[in-house]
């Protein structure tokens, strides 16, 4: 398949409000041009400001009162508590006024990967993981959410259609109508037959999927850039939770376009996977499976309607590695 539908709307670096954009000059000295980028689901401001004497940073703005102005105030937290090992830009400063959260950071030198992913370019995101592990267990910060917490009451759908019923009937593809979920779902003829199993694992999936290594969770290749020299680093940890180490590595492999790779070889080949309790693995796979299940028959946002897409892609992929490893 080709690579998901992406990309937001932006808006230009002179949209902010003069104080905000006044906040930052002083920080930075004056601002000579701005390069808007793409990338992510968010909307507001994002690109690199062009300063005086050559320099160059990048911005990321969002209205206050945004539904993810939430993650921008953690990310801002998390990055400033980023160990100088963990192969991330900088954070500058953040800020907030004017009805708006800014953050900058240093530019990431490279270019974000293709998507399906190239083989070089997984290979740098896959070695980028290994370079987080160490220096992010245990976690730099306390008080973050668990994997857990971050996923809290959205990874319920197995038990709920087991207990409802609302999976019952049809053939491969049917749509399930049950109370508490608001739109039908695709259930097919494989998540039917081993409901009771993924309802069993989803109950326990909370006391499974726990560890103390600080986690990106939001391993998109669109939140990576690869420099000229190979080398990949993470933007946005605006979903940073707390969980295994191997979980970044579940998400890289299901969030994006995989391409032809294996996920179950491509998992169990790296060090983290390799460490991996599979019965955890399992446990995570069928939360996210559940999660994508339910957040794909949902339209995508106004501001992104092209997210059910992805949605739906990670729906398949997931499915599609877990009948892999409950076949073997």
């Amino acid at each position: 398949m080709s690579g998901p539908a992406r990309w937001g709307p932006r808006r230009d670096w002179a949209g902010l409000p003069a104080p905000l954009v006044a906040e930052a000059e002083r920080r930075l000295g004056a601002v000579r041009g701005f390069e808007p980028r793409q990338g992510g689901f968010s909307y507001g401001v994002l690109g690199v400001l062009a300063l005086d004497g050559g320099r160059r940073v990048f911005v990321k703005a969002t209205p206050a009162d945004a539904d993810h102005a939430g993650d921008y105030r953690s990310e801002a937290v998390i990055s400033a508590a980023l160990p100088a090992e963990v192969p991330t830009p900088r954070l500058l400063f953040s800020c907030e006024r004017d009805g708006w959260v800014l953050l900058c950071s240093e530019e990431a030198p490279g270019r974000v990967p293709h998507e399906p992913w190239r083989p070089a370019e997984l290979a740098a995101a896959l070695d980028l993981l290994t370079a987080c592990a160490a220096p992010l267990t245990p976690a730099p910060l306390d008080g973050l959410p668990t994997v857990a917490e971050r996923m809290a009451g959205r990874c319920e759908l197995w038990h709920t259609l087991a207990t409802d019923g609302g999976a019952a009937g049809g053939g491969d593809g049917a749509r399930a109508g049950t109370p508490g979920i608001a739109a039908p779902l695709e259930i097919g003829a494989w998540e039917r037959a081993h409901l009771d199993r993924l309802a069993a694992v989803e109950r326990a999936w909370t006391s499974l999927v726990t560890g103390d290594t600080l986690l990106h969770f939001d391993p998109r290749f669109d939140n990576i850039v690869i420099d000229a020299h190979g080398t990949a680093r993470f933007v946005d940890w605006g979903r940073a939770c707390v969980g295994p180490a191997w979980t970044d590595l579940v998400c890289l492999l299901l969030e994006s376009d995989l391409g032809t790779p294996d996920p179950e070889e491509t998992f169990t080949a790296h060090p983290l996977g390799r460490a991996a309790d599979p019965a955890r693995v399992d446990a995570l796979l069928v939360a996210l499976a559940g999660y994508w299940t339910r957040t794909a028959a949902l339209p995508g946002p106004a501001h992104a309607p092209h997210l059910q897409q992805r949605r739906e892609h990670s729906r398949r992929a997931t499915l599609s590695w877990l009948r892999t490893r409950w076949a073997a």
